[in-house]
């Protein structure tokens, strides 16, 4: 049976050059960190769309404004229209889900202290509703406070991240304005997984008023089941004078998601570039171990050590280094960016580290760590034995 050094001979050999073996283990730790915000971020983005989505709700909309939510415009009058002549709309406690609402960027000033308005306007984006918008959009809870009346407004929980101010400013009770006029702020929701909680919520009605608009964005339609969007399919097909187009809202959503892939991919570029650096930087330091131990290893095999023990022992040592240093990097990325959010356009996402992104962190420095001994690996199995005893 062919003889395997010990386990303990690896981990000594890490104690005699601390310094490199340091700085390797900050290469690890670089990489799990790289690796578990990467995974965070492209599963954040695209969670955040594919959240938003509901299997048995459809979208109405204009049939100019090429799937444009802030560009479409429809009829004041849709909802009820919708709920006399299209059979198979739900309802809930005996009102039809239909949700018609106005979505909008716009300048907002928050106030100082609760005593006056700031004079730098920040951009936001406003959604004006009705109470049926919480009977369509199943996501949204309320976490504190009530719905709004007239002259106020609820945030969503990701609102202070996308503004790029303290939460303390948007708290129950604070005042903001946008379009002319101030609204109290009287609640605070969330809604898991979607673009909604970067959002402000305020009454449709009013809403129109400020904006001098007698019409709505769009209309959101919850039917019984995704086998009845053919029966609103049919009224938009009808009613040609409404210019209406139906998508269903997984569909909406799903695009949008693809629309920022290459977002997705750029980030996962990154980080491949990053991992080839370590890759090619821990190949290196191991080579000029090798060379630094050339004789020893030369005396293990003549005493009767494998090629293959010297290569597993190599391979123990640059393991150790990684896992040590794949869970700083994890516990920094668990301090770091746990919790985080990021900003995107007029809109927010927070970014989770959870089981996927440790995992991926993980392996990812593992991976390094095991494809860095291959060149070590390969030139200690190709060693001249007695020419290697004789290295300086």
């Amino acid at each position: 049976m062919p003889r395997s050094l010990p386990f303990d001979y690896a981990v000594r050999n890490l104690g005699r050059r601390p310094f490199r073996t340091l700085l390797t283990a900050l290469s690890s730790a670089l990489v799990a960190a790289l690796l578990v915000a990467t995974t965070a971020f492209v599963r954040g983005l695209g969670g955040t769309f594919s959240g938003a989505a509901s299997e048995d709700t459809a979208i109405l909309l204009s049939t100019v404004a090429e799937r444009d939510v802030v560009r479409s415009t429809v009829t004041a009058g849709l909802p009820e229209l919708v709920s006399a002549s299209v059979p198979g709309v739900k309802a809930i406690g005996g009102t039809p889900a239909i949700s018609a609402e106005i979505h909008m960027g716009t300048n907002l000033e928050l106030d100082d202290a609760g005593e006056s308005i700031r004079s730098e306007p920040l951009a936001g984006f406003v959604r004006g509703v009705t109470e049926r918008a919480f009977l369509v959009h199943e996501s949204v809870t309320l976490l504190e406070g009530r719905p709004p009346r007239t002259g106020e407004v609820i945030v969503g929980r990701m609102v202070a991240a996308q503004l790029g101010v303290p939460e303390e400013q948007l708290a129950l009770g604070r005042k903001l304005r946008f379009e002319g006029a101030t609204f109290e702020i009287v609640g605070r929701f969330a809604a898991p997984g979607t673009t909604i909680e970067a959002e402000i919520w305020t009454p449709l009605a009013e809403l129109r008023g400020l904006t001098k608009r007698d019409d709505s964005s769009v209309v959101f339609v919850r039917m019984e089941s995704p086998a009845r969007f053919v029966e609103l399919e049919l009224f938009t097909r009808r009613r040609l004078d409404l210019e209406l187009t139906m998508i269903p809202s997984s569909t909406y959503y799903r695009e949008l998601s693809d629309y920022f892939a290459p977002i997705r991919a750029m980030a996962w570029a990154m980080s491949a570039l990053i991992l080839a650096g370590a890759l090619f930087g821990g190949a290196n330091t191991l080579n000029a171990a090798v060379q630094d131990r050339l004789r020893e290893l030369a005396a293990l095999r003549a005493v009767g050590y494998s090629g293959l023990a010297l290569v597993r022992s190599l391979a123990q040592e640059s393991l150790v280094v990684a896992a040590s240093g794949a869970l700083v990097g994890l516990a920094l990325a668990r301090l770091f960016v746990a919790g985080s959010s990021v900003r995107i356009a007029m809109s927010a996402f927070a970014l989770d580290v959870d089981a996927v992104a440790i995992l991926v962190g993980f392996a990812g420095a593992l991976f390094v760590g095991v494809i860095g001994t291959a060149p070590a690996a390969t030139r200690v199995l190709r060693m001249p034995i007695a020419a290697a005893l004789k290295e300086p």
